[in-house]
């Protein structure tokens, strides 16, 4: 007597008149939330993204992680930075300005303040500014608009 309830509920459940389906796309998949901060560094020419466990930063102290340079891990896989070393910059979550007026010492000697960035090194700052902002806005990198300096408001992805 209790086997036929069973048998019942089983029919219903398998038996609910939903047809197969095909596979329906939904874009890409979700990418979570990532801890830490994002700076990018140059390998083989083209602009990387490097995951460091401090964080979340602000984009000034991820700027300033990133003219540290890579760390030796990141150097023995080939990532590189194009920021000259006698770099002064002043940034905010909107952009960077150069500090045309400071000059450094930089291995015993005096340097003169930059006054120009490759193209590389602007998009490293560029990205690294975007990422440190995209985090704290909780949005995407490439929704981020950067100020630079002679360029007006350009994005992350126009240095990909």
């Amino acid at each position: 007597m209790k086997t036929w309830p069973l048998a019942l509920l089983l029919a219903a459940c398998t038996a609910c008149g939903v047809g197969p389906t095909d596979v329906i796309g939904a874009g890409e998949p979700a990418r979570g939330f990532v801890q830490g901060t994002r700076l990018y560094f140059v390998q083989q020419d083209r602009l990387v993204s490097v995951s460091r466990p401090e964080g979340p930063l602000e984009a000034a102290e991820a700027v300033e992680l990133l003219a540290g340079g890579p760390t030796s891990k990141e150097s023995e896989r080939s990532f590189v930075t194009r920021l000259p070393k006698n770099m002064t910059v002043r940034v905010n979550d909107d952009g960077f300005k150069l500090d045309k007026g400071v000059s450094i010492p930089v291995g015993g000697r005096w340097l003169p303040p930059v006054t120009r960035l490759s193209r590389m090194a602007t998009g490293q700052l560029v990205c690294t500014i975007a990422a440190a902002t995209a985090a704290k806005r909780g949005v995407d990198v490439d929704d981020v608009l950067v100020s630079v300096p002679d360029k007006g408001q350009v994005r992350c992805k126009d240095f990909k």
